[in-house]
């Protein structure tokens, strides 16, 4: 049979595997995962040996003509890879190699790619962005769909940088594409990442393993807009099916779908769920930087679009975070 092949670049992080892990219980498609390190299969998948995992650099060109090269045509390929929200603002010149230059890379050399297959269809190409993109003085309002992109950071100047150019491209026929702003997905598993909103997480996932986690805020009136993994990864999957004409072809940027929350309900949601005790073991500690890039992303939105589009949304951070718990034991 003739598999759906899928290209997952950034798939030793958080979202590749489990989309992975998605696409290979169906025997119809066959998963290409890389990264810095080579990633590994996930586990208990239905077909894992449907899954190929390879080690690749993608700031050098022959390392990414390789691996367009390892299938003979692509039906989907997402680009997750990056430098993350401090990270980048610490050290701009990697997020600029990383963030802007691998990834425009990437992307000029799926649009060669596509050409010389001219014979076969072009591959669905899902560019992770992120809620980064807006910043002041729009985010202090409701967030829609027209609200313009006015990024307060190099992690999201350079995803909004990198928007415009997927735009151009797919304006011009030369991919077939989406962008996806990525709202901050909870709960993520492991140590805390260099992303400003990694507490979020951390809030459950580290007083359920007897941890402490450092809020980086004393306003717990903060509002954030989350979404669980299971939700992302589905709707990943429903813009991957999603026809091209869903979005105009100059505007190719969906704010996916997410609940607005506030740290006080946050911290409410971890007490019912997990135990009041659990509360001891958050602690409030004022963080200027992350603080302010908190404070310049969305804090309400009506995600009309993604509405629109048919995606799915979260139900409530109570629901988000007996999910984590489940997951534990399971």
């Amino acid at each position: 049979m003739a598999h759906k092949n899928i290209l997952i670049t950034g798939a030793a992080g958080f979202l590749g595997p489990q989309l992975a892990a998605r696409l290979l219980n169906d025997i119809s498609y066959k998963v290409y995962m890389t990264d810095l390190s080579e990633p590994s299969v996930p586990g208990k998948v239905a077909f894992p040996e449907n899954c190929v995992c390879i080690k690749a650099d993608l700031c050098d060109s022959g390392s990414v003509d390789r691996l367009l090269g390892s299938a003979t045509h692509w039906h989907a390929i997402f680009i997750f890879h990056g430098i993350m929200s401090v990270g980048s603002e610490e050290n701009p010149d990697l997020s600029m190699k990383v963030n802007i230059d691998a990834t425009r890379a990437l992307l000029l050399a799926i649009s060669k790619f596509s050409k010389d297959k001219s014979g076969s269809s072009m591959p669905r190409v899902i560019y992770a962005s992120s809620q980064a993109v807006y910043g002041p003085p729009y985010t202090a309002g409701i967030l829609t769909d027209d609200t313009p992109a006015t990024p307060d950071g190099v992690y999201g100047s350079h995803k909004l940088m990198m928007e415009i150019f997927i735009n151009d491209l797919h304006r011009r026929g030369l991919i077939d594409a989406y962008s996806i702003r990525l709202p901050t997905v909870v709960v993520r598993p492991g140590a805390p990442s260099r992303a400003a909103s990694a507490f979020l997480s951390g809030l459950i996932r580290e007083p359920m393993a007897g941890l402490q986690c450092i809020i980086p805020t004393l306003d717990r009136s903060l509002r954030n807009t989350i979404c669980s993994p299971r939700v992302m990864v589905e709707n990943f999957l429903r813009m991957m099916q999603l026809p091209s004409d869903g979005m105009p072809p100059n505007v190719r940027a969906v704010q996916m779908p997410a609940i607005v929350v506030t740290v006080q309900e946050m911290m409410d949601a971890l007490a019912k769920v997990a135990g009041e005790d659990k509360l001891k073991l958050l602690k409030e500690e004022e963080d200027e930087e992350a603080e302010r890039l908190l404070k310049g992303w969305p804090q309400q939105a009506t995600f009309d679009n993604a509405k629109r589009l048919g995606l799915l949304f979260d139900d409530s951070v109570e629901q988000m975070f007996r999910e984590y718990v489940d997951s534990l034991s399971s």
